[in-house]
């Protein structure tokens, strides 16, 4: 049945009945709305009753005029009906007189043109809400809500699948009954449409063959099923499906175009919101992620010692934000103790170990220790309850300030760079023992090597030899001696800097590898 509607100042329209009912009244949740004031929100209702459309007043403050008359009682519509409500007026169009009076075939492209009108209204509503700041779940709410005002379904739900666990969870529901029972969800329907990512209009599920056997969509009385998926780049973010009972609204491949549109309005503001939420997060890690480089940075020496036996230098260029690579000194009586390490890895794991490493070096390097000791302590500690098999390589060293005999244990480390007062260099040889931390009872035996005045130690990380430039190629070893020699006469000061000049020229703004750092000492003499 087709209903008129003319309301003053607004063009007159058309409407179909859909079965089981039709609201009339000022709300927006009504299947004809009158924006009057002096109608009620859910004024008069018209209901399907076998082959017969009825009218009854819902107890409306003003009375719906039927013919003329207050209704009184429910009442079976026939053609040429007029009722009044508020301002409007609604008659019910009277077909056979329409077909008598026009060509065979005219009247149905009207009611096409009706409901092709409803369907580009309710995608102009949901895409203008797209435009406002409507949050997700409003939206999700208003695309059910205009769904039942155009496709009539008895249940209708908006699954959304959950990012953490990839289950898909109910996000918006609706019920025609509106007595807020539970929306069934079919897993078959759910396996077809979003494991597929493909529409599926079901017009009969109990001859369906892809439902066949599926027991729970037959007793739970769906017979007519329209399911459209969520996707987009990333793949299927969920599925808003229509149910309803064949005998009471069957759905067209008409209906499923416009669910398949509404899917792809709803999927694009769930990925919005999801990339929305991934930048507030991003936020929030960079921010913290710059306190803790601030307080890693916080953690290297304040102050270079300051004796007149030796000149000490020491850089340090984290690849990320924060990492792990450390550098230390610690001046006990007349003896200077130094370290350099490299944690594997260059993330928050990395930089929490490296502030571990460096507090036990902090306690062990004092008193009478001596190098050997105080790397097998330091290795112990680093290498109890190791279950992710974090490992740190380093230079252990200790020298004597009055007498330049210098005590080094390599701990897997990069090899470092001694400079003598004439310029020439050698790579001194220290015994190789393994890095800390992979195993808790590792012997390390020193090196001593007597140091001239004049003489400078030089030492790094691998993010100097493995700097690359933007081609790939790499920086090496043979380049970082080449940049020590070019700079050999400089003190530490001046040395250091411009060691990690050479390679960041040579990176020339490539991503860095690995952390940089550099550290020289210079025993002048006593």
């Amino acid at each position: 049945m087709r209903i008129r509607v003319e309301s003053p100042g607004a063009p007159a329209f058309d409407t179909e009945l859909v079965p089981p009912e039709v609201i009339v009244g000022r709300a927006n949740t009504a299947g004809i709305v009158i924006d009057n004031r002096s109608v009620s929100r859910h004024h008069a209702r018209f209901t399907r009753r076998g082959h017969s459309w009825w009218l009854e007043d819902l107890g409306a403050t003003n009375p719906t005029i039927y013919n003329g008359h207050p209704l009184q009682a429910p009442v079976a519509l026939a053609g040429g009906d007029a009722i009044r409500i508020g301002d409007s007026v609604l008659t019910v169009v009277d077909e056979a007189r329409l077909a008598a009076a026009s060509p065979a075939g005219e009247a149905a492209p009207a009611a096409a043109g009706t409901k092709a009108g409803a369907r580009l209204d309710i995608l102009n509503d949901v895409h203008r809400a797209l435009a406002t700041p409507i949050s997700l779940a409003a939206l999700l709410d208003l695309i059910l809500e205009r769904s039942f005002d155009v496709l009539s379904p008895e249940e209708g739900v908006i699954l959304l699948r959950d990012p953490a666990s990839g289950e898909m969870r109910r996000a918006a529901s609706r019920a025609a009954s509106g007595d807020g029972r539970e929306v069934f969800v079919s897993r078959r329907i759910v396996d077809e449409v979003a494991g597929k990512s493909k529409p599926a209009l079901v017009l009969d599920a109990a001859v369906d063959e892809r439902f066949a056997g599926s027991d729970s969509i037959i007793m739970a009385g769906v017979r007519s099923v329209l399911a459209a998926p969520l996707v987009d780049g990333t793949g299927t973010l969920g599925l808003i499906a229509l149910c309803s009972r064949a005998s009471v609204r069957q759905f067209s491949n008409d209906d499923l175009d416009l669910l398949v549109s509404l899917a792809s309005a709803a999927a694009l503001r769930v990925r919005n919101v999801a990339l929305m939420e991934e930048a507030a997060a991003r936020r929030v890690l960079e921010h913290e992620l710059a306190i803790a480089h601030e307080m890693q940075m916080a953690m290297l020496p304040r102050e270079i010692p300051a004796r007149p036996e030796i000149a000490v230098a020491a850089a340090l260029q984290p690849a990320r934000s924060v990492g792990g690579d450390l550098y230390d000194f610690v001046v006990d009586g007349d003896r200077l103790w130094f370290i350099i390490a490299d944690v594997a890895g260059k993330s928050v794991a990395a930089a929490l170990y490296m502030a571990v490493a460096k507090t036990l070096f902090r306690a062990m390097a004092t008193g009478g220790a001596e190098p050997a000791d105080v790397a097998a302590r330091m290795n112990r500690e680093l290498a109890r309850d190791n279950e992710r098999m974090v490992f740190v390589t380093a230079l252990v060293a200790c020298l004597d300030l009055r007498t330049g005999d210098l005590t080094i244990v390599d701990a897997g480390h990069n090899p470092s760079v001694l400079i003598d007062p004439h310029g020439e260099m050698t790579s001194p040889r220290i015994p190789k023992s393994i890095a800390f931390g992979v195993m808790d009872d590792a012997t390390f035996t020193a090196a001593h090597i007597a140091l001239a005045p004049g003489t400078t130690i030089v030492m790094y990380t691998d993010g100097a030899t493995d700097a690359r430039s933007i081609s790939g190629e790499m920086f090496g070893a043979d380049r970082l001696d080449a940049a020590i020699r070019h700079a050999s006469a400089l003190p530490p000061d001046a040395l250091v800097p411009a060691i990690a000049s050479a390679v960041n020229d040579f990176a020339a703004g490539a991503p860095p590898e690995d952390d940089l750092t550099l550290l020289a000492v210079c025993y002048r003499g006593a």
